[in-house]
């Protein structure tokens, strides 16, 4: 079967949204699911009974061995929480279903909230706002990022790294403190487009 995840991808939202919600119990048996199907085959679905789990999941974290009653304990938890579904039960076991972490409810809203975050931190114009414009000289110590040359409040300038016009925003990432000259001689240019005129002005200024 394809994997449709990475397996990384899939284990690094189980650490950073899933188990910081779940009991360190909960965690190890919903960890042992997914390593029975996911992990192993890169299937969703698992017949297995409690009995067997138990032995799977061994001892505790105190080192004491854990007992059926507690393990029907965690699956009903699991299931109460959107991270495993019942489909039936039979003689061989119970066939589960086990949902990845951004199929989970609770995974989910971590991630809307990390992606309204994320947008809204994108769409900030640090270019036009004089609070926001003088927050990135400060954070490139107000040194330009072309020729390396100190700049003040008279000739500081923010460039876009990727151009307005190719698409480049006024967000952080894109804006760069700049002097005058450096700017004139990107403006409209890529970096890489703008590269070799702007190491030839550098050389001639530091050759003075």
């Amino acid at each position: 079967m394809v994997m449709e995840k990475d397996t990384k991808f899939v284990i690094e939202q189980f650490v950073d949204f899933l188990m910081p919600e779940l009991t360190p119990y909960e965690s190890s048996v919903y960890l042992l699911l997914l390593r029975s199907t996911f992990i192993k085959d890169g299937s969703r679905e698992i017949r297995i009974g409690k009995r067997t789990i138990t032995e799977k999941y061994g001892r505790g974290s105190r080192g004491i061995k854990t007992n059926y009653a507690h393990i029907s304990e965690v699956l009903k938890k699991l299931e109460e929480r959107k991270c495993v579904e019942i489909v039936d039960t039979n003689v061989k076991g119970t066939l589960y279903t086990v949902f990845l972490p951004d199929e989970i409810p609770l995974v989910l809203e971590k991630l809307n909230n990390a992606n309204l975050k994320s947008a809204s931190i994108e769409d900030e114009d640090f270019f036009i706002n004089p609070e926001k414009r003088n927050e990135i000289f400060e954070r490139d110590k107000w040194t330009c990022f072309y020729c390396g040359e100190k700049v003040t409040v008279e000739n500081a300038t923010l460039d876009h790294l990727i151009p307005q016009h190719k698409g480049g925003k006024n967000n952080k990432e894109n804006l760069k403190t700049c002097c005058f000259i450096c700017n004139s001689l990107k403006s409209g240019k890529t970096y890489e487009e703008a590269a070799p005129v702007l190491l030839k002005s550098i050389q001639q200024r530091r050759a003075k």
